[in-house]
């Protein structure tokens, strides 16, 4: 930073610092001298508000931590709190991008956004606007609501992370944050586990919306404070296997101790969610970093222990008496009732959306759809897959566009972590890559990728791995030992 930067960050700060006070004065002289004690409390708030949102505007890099943690908590806190947690994410990153244009404005400088990645992930936004004029559709309101997931929190975290975090210590932070943020939902999980759930939470399984496929024979599915156990099992899942390879890296020991430990926790919280469909983000991940790391002797011996976890849960019952492996073993089974239920489910899209290329329209099926337009076919089948929700709301064209870029993305992404050459920054690109791999693949059976936390999470994680060799060349010019 150079002088005249600092003194500007300075003179930033004395506003706000001296725009906060005098707020914080008119809201406490209201919170005192007014009898409505919800409004007062408000004023009172006010000023720390717009505080933060002036921070975010003038440091629009913690938007993105701000971001994740309203990702892993929004869904939780609902249950304490009935308020519009989800809209918190709406609010930091367009605060956080409205920073950014006009510190981008300033500077006359979008090198950092000018790339193949933003392109697609701009057309893609495109295309989800232009799904308002779809005849099909019935509700802006809740296009506004659903293309928040599908597209508008990816393109604004793309647009930060490219441009904020271009250093290996910005990346080395922010993983660091999710596995925090993830073992302190291990954490909550296992207090549910062990402790039984509380009074909203009984409340949220049992009498708002009933959600008592939580409840399996007896025993619960662990959800912790994500939105659902489904959302909660992946999530753990895939960063249990991100801390798994990074545990296999040239890091210090206690480093790589650290790692190991936290695979454990949350590979066991990923356990205790009872979610069969998680199952996909270790496995696919798994062979993903083996065929990455371009070691065929450990490619042949993880596909051995890969086909042996594979055979025992297909072909044995062993472990039966476990719960978590007997969920497991139900998605490895061809007639399972469920599948049955999903395949037919395709079937009715497909004849549905046979002369609709466009789909149904942003917001018309799965939760949205229930909630805005709960009488028509779409809203009345259940998605259940990602891939599926995309395609009925977008159609043929729609996802069609949707699986090039994420092809496109697993693409050149595997091409970049083929070519990198330092291995502290090749370990760490590697397990980031294969966590996106894995959810990816797990987002067929559930949808993961849309949903919070493991969709904010991959619109960081995703641009990360495209920024690998630019952390490389950092390494290689500043000559110095990069580690977690």
């Amino acid at each position: 930073m150079t002088i005249a930067q600092h003194i500007s960050l300075l003179q930033q700060r004395k506003f706000l610092i001296g725009a906060g006070v005098s707020v914080f004065c008119v809201g406490l002289s209201l919170f005192f001298g007014s009898g409505d004690l919800l409004m007062s409390s408000v004023m009172l708030l006010l000023p720390f508000l717009l505080f933060f949102a002036a921070w975010l505007i003038i440091d629009p890099q913690q938007g993105i931590y701000w971001s994740l943690i309203m990702g892993f908590l929004s869904s939780g806190l609902a249950r304490y709190m009935d308020a519009p947690w989800g809209l918190t994410l709406d609010v930091l990153l367009f605060l956080s991008t409205l920073g950014w244009v006009f510190k981008q404005y300033r500077l006359k400088n979008w090198t950092a956004v000018r790339n193949d990645i933003m392109m697609l992930a701009s057309i893609w936004m495109l295309y989800i606007v232009l799904e308002l004029v779809n005849p099909e559709a019935h509700s802006a309101v809740a296009w506004f609501y659903a293309m928040r997931g599908i597209g508008f929190y990816q393109l604004m975290s793309f647009v930060l992370v490219f441009t904020y975090f271009r250093k290996n210590a910005d990346q080395d932070r922010i993983i660091r944050f999710i596995i925090w943020l993830s073992l302190l939902g291990t954490a909550w999980g296992f207090r549910q586990l062990l402790m039984g759930v509380d009074a909203a939470e009984h409340h949220w399984l049992y009498a708002e919306n009933h959600h008592e496929e939580h409840i399996l024979h007896g025993k619960l599915r662990v959800f912790s404070y994500y939105s659902d156990a489904g959302q909660f099992g992946a999530s753990q899942a895939m960063v249990a296997l991100m801390c798994g390879i990074l545990a296999l890296g040239p890091f210090p020991l206690r480093k790589r101790i650290w790692f190991a430990i936290a695979a454990l926790i949350t590979f066991l919280g990923f356990a205790i969610s009872g979610t069969r469909g998680a199952l996909a983000v270790p496995a696919a991940g798994i062979l993903i970093f083996l065929i990455a790391s371009k070691n065929f002797k450990i490619l042949a011996a993880g596909l051995i222990v890969v086909g042996t976890a594979f055979y025992i849960l297909k072909f044995t019952f062993a472990f039966q008496g476990v719960e978590q492996i007997q969920r497991m073993r139900t998605a490895l089974d061809p007639n399972n009732p469920s599948l049955m239920v999903r395949l037919n489910n395709q079937k009715t899209f497909g004849r549905y959306l046979s002369s609709r290329p466009m789909g149904g329209g942003i917001g018309t099926a799965g939760f949205w759809g229930a909630r805005f337009s709960p009488n028509t076919l779409l809203a009345k089948t259940a998605t259940d897959s990602w891939y599926v929700k995309i395609w009925a709301e977008t159609g043929t064209v729609g996802v069609a566009l949707h699986l090039f870029i994420l092809g496109f993305i697993m693409g050149k992404g595997g091409s970049i972590v083929w070519r990198l050459k330092n291995p502290l920054i090749r370990y760490k690109a590697m397990a980031m890559y294969a966590s996106i791999g894995g959810v990816l693949l797990s987002s067929y059976g559930n949808q993961v990728f849309g949903q919070m936390p493991t969709g904010m999470i991959m619109n960081v994680l995703i641009p990360f791995v495209f920024l690998s060799p630019l952390y490389e060349k950092e390494l290689e010019q500043t000559d110095k030992s990069i580690s977690l």
